[in-house]
């Protein structure tokens, strides 16, 4: 009996140790051995029963019953709550292997995706490559006209500003013209004069062997037109008179402009030497000084030849008052002896030849008074206006620009690297992208490519043929015209960076 009691405790405390632990074999081993002990005291009661009392059997047996009962029952209890948390943990395991496998296979798909999408970009990229050439070494550039006046003159009106659009024929500026009607009130003069030495040749010619009074007669147009001659002269005088006073006003405006520039140079000289600027200023002042003391000369030089104008002017009025006294001479002579016919004739082609001489400067006075309408030779833009009211703007001097920014107008000069001059030919399309509207082309078409390399058009070109060679990359410059159409709002201005990407693939 308690041999049987104390296998049941042990039973019951492996049973425990069964339910602590956490391997699945270990469990099961556990069991088959926890059934053999129990088979094992169930024989070792039924052989002590046969020699015990009955009641101590049935005792026994009822001992056993119960033990055998609670041993089995809890060993039923412990299987089902082991196997409950095997299958939990084996549950456990098997989500985690899912999940990692789920997690490898998304990872994998990505990983393939990112190769496939990075093998097409790369793949187009080659093919583009292959049938592109780009440079950004490249800028638009134009057909500008400058204007320029072509009679020296002081500027009276300036009827355009910078930024003004303007048409073809449109008056731009207007030129002082008092002097330059001087001088076609001279070149009448003259003509006038040349007229009436016409007029007395052509009455001499008729003349052979005329009585006196008919000589006197011809003696007499010949003082008129000597007469005319000095009136000729008088004017000539006059002329040179004004410019003298015209060229000392200049002198006068050239001295305040040299006592402003000193004033304002001793004052930067002062601020340079207390540090208030700097000496590139200071170089700006000085340069306007000296420029101002150069035209002060100038005035003076032009005063000094505008006094020598008239005093030539008034030796030949002095001259002419000689002919009219020596005409008047002559009158006084044909009164007493006749002219040939030969001389005769040779003064008429004379007088006629000074006639067309002064027809000619006439013409000539006029077209410079028209010239002091300075028109725009054609439509675009004003841009670079220097001109201003009351400067003395010199012939042939731009003071102005005009640019037509029609598209056939623009052009772009790209210069790309002579290893890309294979693929280029000219017809092939062009996209145009300009700094400065990102994100917005043009179409252009090659329209023509230098014969020679941008390094061989320079002042000093590269001799290679003397000390260590380095082989640089040279460029080609090609130029592109942009199609029609292409930029209706006029937003290409000359002078912008762009970009330029010719498709090969176009080409003829």
């Amino acid at each position: 009996m308690k041999r049987s009691q104390t296998q049941i405790h042990a039973d019951k405390a492996n049973l425990d140790d069964i339910q602590t632990s956490t391997s699945l074999s270990e469990i099961k081993h556990q069991n088959s051995q926890n059934e053999k002990s129990n088979n094992y005291s169930s024989s070792d009661q039924k052989k002590l029963s046969s020699s015990s009392v009955d009641d101590l059997t049935e005792l026994s047996k009822l001992d056993l019953d119960q033990d055998n009962y609670s041993s089995n029952g809890y060993t039923q209890v412990a299987d089902s709550t082991v196997d409950n948390d095997v299958d939990h943990e084996l549950d456990q395991t098997a989500d985690s292997k899912s999940s990692k496998k789920r997690r490898g296979l998304f990872l994998l798909i990505m990983a393939a995706t990112s190769l496939l999408v990075a093998s097409g970009f790369g793949l187009q990229w080659w093919q583009f490559q292959k049938t592109h050439v780009t440079t950004d070494n490249a800028q638009l550039k134009g057909h500008l006209s400058p204007i320029s006046a072509k009679v020296p003159a002081t500027v009276k009106q300036v009827l355009v500003n910078d930024g003004d659009y303007i048409n073809a024929g449109q008056t731009l500026v207007v030129l002082e013209d008092q002097d330059l009607n001087l001088k076609v009130q001279q070149a009448e003069a003259n003509l006038a004069a040349a007229e009436a030495a016409l007029r007395s040749a052509k009455d001499t010619v008729s003349v052979t062997s005329q009585t006196n009074p008919t000589q006197v007669q011809q003696a007499q147009s010949s003082l008129d037109a000597k007469v005319a001659a000095v009136r000729a002269a008088q004017a000539n005088v006059n002329q040179a008179i004004a410019q003298v006073e015209t060229d000392r006003a200049g002198v006068a405006q050239a001295q305040t402009a040299v006592n402003k520039t000193q004033a304002d140079f001793r004052r930067y000289q002062q601020l340079y030497s207390e540090g208030a600027i700097p000496g590139q200023q200071l170089d700006t002042v000085r340069a306007a000084y000296e420029n101002a003391q150069a035209e002060l000369v100038a005035a003076n030089k032009t005063v000094v030849q505008s006094q020598a104008a008239v005093k030539n002017a008034q030796a030949q009025l002095q001259s002419a008052q000689a002919d009219v006294a020596a005409a008047q001479g002559q009158v006084a002579e044909q009164q007493a002896s006749g002219q040939t016919v030969t001389v005769q004739r040779d003064q008429q082609q004379q007088a006629q030849a000074q006639v067309k001489q002064a027809e000619v400067q006439l013409q000539l006075a006029r077209q410079q008074i028209a010239y002091t309408v300075i028109k725009a030779p054609i439509s675009g833009y004003v841009g670079q206006l220097t001109a201003q009211v009351g400067q003395k703007v010199q012939a042939e001097q731009p003071f102005m620009a005009i640019v037509p920014l029609q598209t056939n107008d623009v052009y772009v000069d790209a210069n790309f690297k002579e290893t890309a001059l294979g693929k280029l030919q000219i017809g092939e399309k062009a996209e145009v992208e300009v700094d400065a509207y990102p994100g917005k082309t043009f179409k252009a078409t090659i329209a023509g490519i230098s014969p020679a390399t941008g390094s061989s058009f320079a002042l000093i070109p590269p001799d290679n043929a003397t000390g260590n060679f380095n082989k640089v990359v040279q460029w080609v410059p090609i130029r592109l015209v942009f199609d029609p159409n292409t930029d209706p709002q006029h937003q290409l201005r000359p002078g912008l960076s762009v970009k330029v990407t010719v498709d090969t693939t176009t080409g003829t």
